[in-house]
């Protein structure tokens, strides 16, 4: 079946953008590797993991996977034809875009919460590290849903295969923090809602600690959160459907 495709896919100023969205990404993420400083936290970094320990949050890997997509995504543009298996690839366009929402979605609503370290501007190193999350968080979510907005193709979404792949990484990733939590040392979760002495807390206050009882409750929270990723999902392949019919028919004008 022939594809048809829309203006945005030719576009060379949105390609530009793009590309300098996934190479500025990509290089905060480099940076932030070498460039790394320890400082004591009581709740945030009570103990220095390493420099390479930023890999193990969700919020770089849904950026790093964007910054993949959105690369792709503007060597098509620029006339790169093998770039389109991804680029034009519009489950791969929906799952990245869910991720990082989430990922920005959970960070910001963390931040009235208390469950996000706050922002300091008092050196260098704060600065760099404030305009990582910002971009992260900020930034990247909203122009990834954006781009969502202007399908490259006609090419529609398997809502039923879409549906099923979108809680698969979500789910391994939660498994693994669990683990890696609680086997390895010293323990390091990285997020604290994977955290079962957190999470009784957060209900019971003081009372002594049921570890079965708080990984019952993180079972629940984990469902919940499948769910919302899922619920995403449903919504962005509505909207994306949509929007690739919509953007062929303003094309053939």
């Amino acid at each position: 079946m022939k594809k048809n495709y829309s203006s945005i896919s030719k576009n060379k100023a949105v390609g530009i953008v793009l590309m300098l969205l996934s190479l500025i990404g990509i290089c905060f993420i480099i940076t932030r590797l070498f460039y790394y400083v320890y400082e004591y936290d009581a709740q945030y970094s009570p103990i220095d993991y390493g420099q390479f320990n930023i890999l193990s949050y969700f919020t770089i890997q849904s950026n790093f996977f964007i910054y993949l997509y959105f690369f792709f995504a503007a060597i098509s543009i620029f006339g790169v034809k093998k770039a389109e298996k991804i680029a034009f690839n519009p489950t791969i366009a929906v799952l990245v875009t869910v991720y990082v929402l989430i990922a920005g979605i959970t960070y910001c609503a963390g931040i009235p919460m208390g469950m996000t370290p706050p922002f300091k501007w008092d050196s260098a190193y704060h600065i760099f590290s404030a305009v990582n999350q910002i971009y992260y968080h900020m930034l990247i979510p909203p122009a990834a849903f954006v781009l969502l907005l202007f399908p490259f193709t006609d090419k529609k979404v398997s809502v039923k295969q879409c549906l099923t792949l979108s809680g698969i990484y979500p789910f391994v990733y939660s498994v693994f923090s669990l683990v890696r939590g609680a086997v390895f040392k010293p323990t390091y979760y990285p997020y604290p809602f994977y955290n079962p002495e957190f999470i009784w807390k957060l209900f019971f206050k003081d009372k002594p600690v049921n570890l079965f009882a708080s990984y019952l409750i993180i079972a629940v929270l984990l469902a919940a959160g499948i769910s919302l990723f899922a619920a995403i999902t449903a919504l962005l392949l509505v909207i994306y459907n949509k929007r690739a019919d919509q953007a062929i028919k303003t094309a053939a004008l």
